[in-house]
């Protein structure tokens, strides 16, 4: 996966790229699928979760509603999609972000469609 660089994040002290599949085919036309998040050294990965959230990066359809959050193909974290829903965690939620993901992206994909 191609790791994108930005010059704003440059002085952040915790970067987390995330990549996401599109929803549809014009999703795949139009959307970013990567994104870079800067974080602090103490954020957790409900930090990251709610700022994914918040930027509105994950798009959903009607047939592609619950996105899993992989890191090295390990499920970290189910998101669904529509306001106020919760994420479902496969890891700790408290869990710090730098030595969960260690350098890895977060990948998230449908699986379950």
């Amino acid at each position: 996966m191609k790791r994108l660089f930005r010059p704003e994040l440059a002085g952040a002290a915790l970067q987390v790229t995330v990549a996401r599949q599109a929803c549809c085919s014009a999703d795949d036309q139009a959307g970013p699928l990567e994104a870079v998040y800067a974080l602090h050294e103490e954020a957790t990965l409900a930090d990251l979760v709610e700022r994914i959230q918040a930027s509105k990066f994950l798009q959903f359809s009607s047939t592609h509603n619950r996105l899993s959050g992989e890191v090295d193909g390990v499920c970290v974290v189910e998101v669904f999609a529509g306001w106020g829903q919760v994420p479902q965690f496969h890891a700790d939620p408290a869990e710090r972000v730098g030595p969960l993901m260690a350098g890895r992206p977060l990948c998230f994909h449908f699986r379950h469609a």
